[in-house]
């Protein structure tokens, strides 16, 4: 299926995305087997149960699909995601790292909190797990760097 997404510059992106793997009230998570790449996309109120429902669902999947690169797009995420962070750095993390992962790109807004705690994922949980981690403002972006990252590995 392709969709076609308006970034904030109004030109339009084509992006890929063979399967949606999971969704909730405050999210949707979809697979693109091409690229193996998941996105999150989160909105309204971050819920630590939620959350951790989202992360174990990704777990769960990645058995049996490989996962080698993330975009998570907080845009439309209210509140702060810190209580979480004890299980990204003993359990997400750790196992996808040992199945694959090698990069995560992160989407926000000008919202103080997102940008502060994702600031806080890529220097602290994403440098220790030794996962490449950027932060951008559009899904243009962060694709293309998520691409950037799997023709340098290809290429290496």
């Amino acid at each position: 299926m392709i969709n076609t997404l308006k970034p904030i510059t109004n030109q339009p992106i084509n992006v890929i995305n063979d399967m949606i793997i999971y969704t909730d009230k405050i999210s949707k998570i979809e697979y693109d087997a091409k690229s193996q790449n998941i996105t999150y996309f989160e909105h309204g109120f971050a819920n630590k149960n939620l959350l951790i429902a989202q992360f174990n669902s990704v777990l769960e999947f990645s058995n049996t699909n490989p996962v080698t690169s993330i975009i998570t797009d907080f845009r439309q995420l209210q509140g702060s995601f810190k209580n979480i962070f004890s299980y990204l750095n003993e359990e997400f993390y750790p196992a996808l790292k040992a199945k694959g992962l090698k990069c995560q790109a992160f989407i926000v807004s000008e919202d103080i909190i997102n940008n502060y705690l994702t600031n806080e994922l890529i220097s602290g949980l994403l440098k220790k797990h030794q996962v490449y981690a950027a932060k951008f403002s559009t899904t243009y972006a962060a694709s293309k760097w998520i691409s950037s990252i799997h023709d340098a590995k290809a290429s290496a």
